[in-house]
């Protein structure tokens, strides 16, 4: 895949609906029987130095920002989304989190405000990603961290290369909103240029979920699209079929952590970035 391929969105925003679909209902701990807990537990690492003021840009139904104020009461934690219906389902049950309505291109404090910033999955889906990382520079006191999980679709050397994801093959354009596609090399000179120094990366999706992450997509084509993540979907679902599913994520999801953590220096088709704001 050319540079300038991955280098523009591959289809309009506009496109998919975010207030049809909700993620990150589900609760989350720092264990490997839960999906997201590999990526929950690489923030925390970032987070154990870090005093004060935080956000969760893109937090969908606030699992992720609950779960660090669970981990961190010591934290003042706050999250962000443009869905007005993931807000509304996190403001439900806050859990000493305080939820917003925002953009991730607007953020709704001042400059410098701000102690620690993370986003999950969020970057792939935004037609403009160098403007939501020059916002998230903006509201950091300079020196202050920011950690970022992204797919890495154009990554070399991965099955979502192998198969042109987001060119020949396009289920996660229709079905997840990926419109961005993005390697490791992409995102770190976009976040120098943003004001972000990247100090550390992280890697996850080897082989188990690159492969399980590309069926389902392709299942999704002839299935039809589904309102949520897996997670939140077996989370919700009742009676025999329910507890199937979540007997199915969490063995998915233990695996996929010790494969993560064995190979978690080798590059994959997940990037755990650390960076700090840079000091002017």
């Amino acid at each position: 895949m050319s540079g300038s391929a991955i280098g523009k969105p591959v289809a309009p925003g506009a496109s998919f609906d975010y207030e049809a679909k909700r993620w990150g209902a589900a609760p989350l701990r720092p264990k490997p029987w839960y999906m997201n807990g590999l990526k929950l537990r690489y923030l925390l690492a970032d987070l154990g130095p870090v005093r004060g003021r935080v956000l969760d840009v893109g937090c969908g139904a606030g699992s992720v920002a609950k779960a660090v104020k669970r981990e961190r009461p010591d934290l003042d934690v706050f999250g962000c989304d443009v869905s007005r219906s993931a807000i509304a389902a996190a403001s439900a049950s806050p859990d000493g989190v305080d939820f917003r309505l925002a953009t991730a291109e607007r953020l709704p404090f001042g400059d410098g405000e701000l102690d620690f910033v993370w986003i999950f999955d969020v970057l792939e889906h935004v037609a403009d990603p160098e403007r939501v990382l020059r916002e998230v520079a903006r509201v950091l006191k300079p020196g202050a961290g920011f950690h970022i999980v992204l797919p890495l679709e154009a990554q070399p050397r991965t099955l979502y290369r192998l198969v042109g994801c987001g060119t020949r093959w396009t289920a996660k354009v229709r079905h997840g909103g990926h419109i961005q596609i993005f390697s490791a090399e992409r995102f770190g000179t976009m976040a120098a240029s943003c004001g972000l120094r990247l100090t550390q990366t992280r890697w996850s999706y080897h082989f188990l979920l690159q492969a399980l992450d590309l069926l389902y997509f392709t299942w999704l084509d002839v299935r039809g699209p589904v309102s949520g993540s897996v997670e939140d979907m077996s989370a919700q679902r009742a009676g025999f079929t329910g507890g199937v599913m979540r007997g199915a994520s969490k063995a998915v999801a233990t695996a996929a952590w010790g494969e993560g953590r064995l190979l978690r220096a080798l590059p994959g088709g997940c990037g755990h970035f650390t960076c700090l704001r840079q000091v002017s």
